[in-house]
């Protein structure tokens, strides 16, 4: 079957392609240049230790010491709104708390002598009023495992409601009570001690009470009372009498009506219990007269000895505080030495006996056997520098002796340093060297001085010296007649030779003059005659010369002993 076929076409001839059209170079866009302020910040955590108000602080009744209680509790009364919610606490809650005036503690109250608290909680500015938190610190079995933890829980305000900080309840595990407790007067057994204040508390009451009473009657001796007769007594008599000036006048209705009472002098009872008084409070306080200051008729009469056994006395008591309250501080240190091991990660420069040192707190992690000394129970300044005074003594003897194995540079720095530090001076280094102190290059910067020689050794070396003097002097003056006698030699060996050269020349000429002119002519015989002259007058320089060379060589033989004899002998090294 045929298919029928279009007809064909043909295909048109396709077109040349066309050009685009010349474009101008676009010029490059312009780099994109942007201002940046990077912020760094760096966070610089600092362990603190902050002075608690007794009104403040709360412990559980049973309590022996701070370690050990099972519950004690801290209000803060010090932060802000503002300050709370920027440190993450819940917003509602915290503007839901009342404002804290501090007017119901009666301990604050009493403090509060310039009205602090007036104002406190008024005004129109919301995020500046003090709201009360109080940090609990328990121990509590919370999460039922059978085994009490310490926990910190925070609440706000007077109702106790548990705060809520980034979403979560504010109740978090605890590694140990960062509180310190200390007491002047402890009580056994207890935790609550007495202060300074209620052991002299009764006795002043005492003398405000006896001073009044003398200050009463002296009143009474200034202004004594008046006895009058009611049928002496006037209508003005009474007005008279009430009003007390110097040179007033008193109106009766006859003279002698009044009977002045005469009041008795009680103060020769008071002053002597005033004393007394006095005498307890120091026995109470431990600050006694003697310790502020001596009173002139102190020393009357008493040694030395005397004085200073009743300082010791009086400052005893001081001292037994002062060590009470050390304890206290020590367990301050303890507490952020903790804080600074759990959370310092960064190695820090800091400035330590006048030095730049690097402390890195990461390396304290396993520091478990430090132990901190409060510094106390070793006698005044006086005391120490005697005492550091005679270990000086007794290692300067040791020096003396040559045992220099039992003190070396090291002992003796530290003795000087401890005296500088007693008188005052915290940097010993800028009186004495640290023998250990190393320089730039690794090696010590003040090395040990070299010990003096021996003095035998020194003998020794001295005579030995002495000969080598002898024995340089004896060849110095065998190579001076070495070389004198060379001298000698050569001068005569050159005379020799210049002698023989003229005798020759002379024998020669006159051989000459001899064969070629006739000997008795008179011009023969006259240059004969001169040639004989010339030749005596050679002889005679000749002779000359030679005696010249034995006086040069006697001189030089005379030096050469005169050296040899100037020399020391062998005694005289010696």
């Amino acid at each position: 079957m045929d298919a029928m076929m279009p007809p064909t076409m043909a295909a048109p001839a396709p077109m040349p392609a066309q050009q685009p059209p010349a474009t101008m170079p676009v010029p490059a866009a312009p780099p994109m240049v942007h201002d940046v302020t990077i912020v760094t910040t760096r966070k610089l955590a600092q362990a603190k230790a902050l002075g608690v108000p007794p009104e403040e602080f709360g412990i559980e009744r049973d309590a022996r010491d701070v370690k050990t209680c099972n519950y004690c509790f801290h209000e803060i009364v010090t932060k802000t709104e503002a300050q709370l919610i920027g440190e993450g606490y819940d917003e509602d809650q915290i503007k839901a708390l009342e404002p804290y005036t501090g007017r119901t503690d009666i301990e604050t109250t009493e403090r509060d002598t310039v009205q602090e608290h007036s104002g406190a909680g008024d005004g129109l500015n919301s995020a500046s009023r003090l709201v009360k938190l109080t940090e609990h610190y328990i121990r509590v079995d919370y999460e039922g495992t059978g085994r009490p933890c310490l926990y910190q829980v925070m609440t706000g305000g007077d109702q106790g409601e548990i705060l809520r900080k980034d979403g979560k309840e504010c109740i978090e595990p605890f590694d140990t009570i960062p509180f310190a407790a200390t007491t002047p007067v402890p009580i056994t057994h207890r935790f609550i001690g007495r202060s300074i204040a209620d052991l002299v508390m009764p006795l002043q009451r005492e003398k405000t009470a006896m001073k009044r009473g003398a200050l009463d009657n002296l009143y009474l001796h200034n202004n004594p009372r008046v006895e009058v007769g009611e049928d002496k007594a006037g209508p003005s008599t009474i007005n008279d009498l009430l009003v007390s000036r110097p040179g007033g006048v008193v109106r009766t209705k006859s003279i002698g009506a009044l009977n002045w009472q005469t009041t008795p002098d009680v103060s020769g009872s008071i002053f002597p219990m005033l004393q007394y008084l006095d005498a307890e409070l120091e026995t109470r306080t431990g600050l006694a007269k003697q310790s502020q200051g001596i009173d002139a008729n102190a020393l009357q009469n008493q040694s030395a000895t005397a004085v200073a056994q009743v300082f010791s006395a009086s400052q005893m008591r001081v001292k037994l505080i002062a060590r009470l309250m050390a304890e206290g501080v020590r367990d301050i240190f303890a507490l952020m030495h903790g804080t600074i091991r759990k959370h310092g990660q960064q190695e820090q420069t800091v400035r330590l006996r006048n030095k730049w040192i690097q402390v890195n707190p990461r390396n304290w992690k396993t520091r478990d056997d430090m132990t901190i000394n409060v510094g106390l129970g070793t006698g005044s300044k006086a005391q120490q520098f005697a005492q550091t005074m005679a270990l000086a003594n007794v290692q300067e003897k040791l020096v003396a002796g040559g045992k220099t194995n039992l003190v070396s540079d090291r002992e003796l720095y530290n003795t000087a340093a401890e005296l500088s530090k007693i008188m005052g001076h915290k940097n010993p280094d800028r009186f004495f060297k640290d023998p250990d102190e190393k320089g730039p290059d690794g090696q010590l910067a003040n090395p040990p001085a070299q010990p003096p020689p021996d003095p035998k050794l020194v003998a020794v070396q001295e005579k030995a010296k002495a000969e080598m003097a002898k024995v340089q002097a004896r060849a110095a003056i065998e190579r001076l007649q070495a070389e004198a006698d060379i001298a000698v030699q050569n001068r005569k060996i050159d005379s020799e030779i210049a002698l023989a050269q003229q005798k020759a020349d002379l024998e020669a000429r006159l051989a000459l003059l001899q064969y070629g002119l006739d000997e008795k002519s008179n011009e023969g015989k006259a240059l004969l005659q001169h040639q004989k002259a010339m030749h005596q007058e050679r002889k005679h320089e000749h002779d000359t010369a030679r005696a010249e060379l034995d006086l040069v060589g006697r001189a030089m033989d005379h030096e050469a002993r005169q050296v040899e004899r100037d020399q020391p002998q062998d005694g005289a090294a010696e």
